[in-house]
């Protein structure tokens, strides 16, 4: 279908620049011949700003304690998180800086839609800031993010900078191509850009020592039935 297309495309094109990267180290490693200059991976430093945003959001009283998060119209889906959750999606920070929110007696306040992000891509990116918040503690003190090497010399669990948790959600999400670009788009869409980076390094990592027709290959693997996935209602 043209929108599942759609959808592997825009995960490829995001991808695109790991690859460009990754494709002379490997090419490295076979022929011992081409040299080429490497991106460092974000520092501890680079991602200071980041962090300093979601706990700024978190806590924010503008938005509830607990959050509603709705996946893309058609599958029904919603997730109902805490706020320091829900902060990870910089579409959910750029509505903290508002006059504070209602919440009813539950404590939640307005839903949230995220029309392009089916159910099981939002409970993957729910799953990731989820285990960031578990790991920081309450006050999220200890926030880290992975440092992802440019370009990528080899799988993601193989990198020292790469936070061990965060490796295996790739390796299990990247067991299933199609889930793996959902949740590249969806991650872009809601703008988590810790998460962004690990999937299309992720993508690139399928590439790595692979030729062109090996790549053609792949592709069409991952275009075919990728489809948004329907569930129910999850409480924190």
């Amino acid at each position: 279908p043209v929108k599942t297309q759609v959808r592997c495309g825009m995960a490829l094109r995001l991808a695109c620049w790991w690859l460009l990267a990754a494709w002379p180290a490997a090419a490295v490693r076979r022929s011992g011949e081409l040299s080429g200059a490497r991106t460092p991976a974000r520092t501890p430093s680079d991602f200071t700003e980041e962090v300093e945003a979601i706990k700024a959001c978190a806590a924010s009283h503008s938005l509830p304690e607990q959050i509603t998060l709705v996946a893309g119209s058609g599958d029904g889906g919603h997730l109902v998180v805490n706020r320091s959750v829900a902060c990870f999606m910089k579409v959910v920070q750029a509505m903290s800086d508002g006059d504070d929110t209602d919440e009813d007696a539950d404590g939640v306040g307005a839903e949230i839609p995220l029309p392009k992000v089916d159910f099981e891509a939002l409970s993957l990116i729910v799953e990731f800031a989820r285990t960031k918040v578990r790991l920081a503690g309450s006050d999220l003190a200890d926030l880290k993010f992975s440092e992802v090497p440019r370009p990528l010399p080899g799988p993601l669990s193989e990198q020292d900078g790469v936070l061990e948790a965060d490796a295996i959600l790739m390796d299990e999400v990247a067991a299933d191509l199609n889930k793996l670009f959902r949740l590249t788009n969806a991650a872009n869409f809601v703008d988590c850009p810790a998460l962004l980076e690990l999937c299309t390094a992720r993508i690139a990592q399928m590439f790595i020592g692979k030729t062109p027709q090996q790549i053609r290959e792949v592709i069409p693997n991952a275009l075919a039935g990728a489809q948004g996935a329907a569930g129910g209602t999850v409480r924190n």
